[in-house]
């Protein structure tokens, strides 16, 4: 028999509703663009036995993106919904290297096909603990990706195409 518990779970629920312009959008499509991110973030934080953090799990459920121009009144929404799994092989100290793997639906832009893949950043540096005990992630670049994605000019000239006057 067994004297081993459960490693403990960290839970956190963040209610978001942020909207910014984004210049880059704005400069290739020549009006303005803002992105809106509304809904929840959650992340499970999970530590072993002696407490240390050594997983981490996010999620956005029902969390939409909602692009949007106030100069052609158009605008167009889909859900953000992928999962990010964040593994700390050596600790969560400032600088340790985490695994983030990123698997799910990404942008899904009126006239082209969604984004659906796994991106894997296999070196990405941890930069603090927050408050409330979730490890903060420089993803950096990636390191391998596999799926169905679209190029990032197929992506912009969709997004300045679905809100053109």
């Amino acid at each position: 028999m067994s004297t081993a518990s459960a490693a403990e779970l960290t839970r956190i629920s963040i209610p978001v509703d942020s909207s910014a312009p984004s210049p880059l959008l704005t400069s290739a499509c020549g009006f303005d663009v803002s992105i809106t991110q509304v809904g929840t973030l959650k992340a499970t934080v999970f530590h072993d036995q002696s407490g240390a953090i050594i997983r981490e799990i996010d999620t956005q459920p029902g969390t939409q993106l909602i692009l949007s121009s106030s100069t052609t009144g158009k605008s167009f929404s889909f859900l953000f919904s992928s999962t990010f799994r964040n593994e700390f092989p050596n600790g969560t100290a400032p600088g340790s290297e985490a695994v983030v793997t990123a698997t799910g639906l990404g942008d899904k832009v009126p006239g082209i096909p969604a984004d659906a893949r796994q991106i894997v950043f296999a070196n990405a540096p941890v930069l603090f603990v927050n408050s409330s005990g979730v490890p903060i992630v420089d993803f950096g670049p990636q390191s391998s990706s596999s799926g169905r994605s679209n190029t990032d000019t197929t992506l912009v000239t969709a997004i300045c195409s679905a809100l053109a006057p």
